[in-house]
């Protein structure tokens, strides 16, 4: 009895709720877009991370370049970008 999993009860994970929200804001802002007469039929979404600065000396950029790789800077964002392809074939 105590040691059931949330999931075996038919609770969505946590993980599982906050996909769904997210999806869900991803799913209006597309059709924001839709209304404002964009063209979604080329549209690619990439992902993206924005880094510290080259001349960042905090501790974590300071390892990263002691280890010369520069995914292991802080990261300040991370996310994505919706591109409108506007060219057409």
């Amino acid at each position: 009895m105590f040691g059931r999993k949330s999931t075996e009860r038919g609770f969505p994970k946590h993980e599982e709720i906050v996909l769904h929200k997210v999806m869900e804001q991803v799913e209006k802002v597309l059709r924001q877009m839709q209304t404002e007469g964009k063209d979604l039929t080329r549209v690619r979404i990439k992902r993206f991370q924005k880094t510290h600065h080259v001349s960042c000396r905090c501790q974590q950029c300071k390892s990263a370049e002691e280890k010369k790789d520069p995914r292991l800077r802080g990261l300040l964002e991370d996310g994505f970008k919706v591109y409108l392809d506007k060219t057409r074939e």
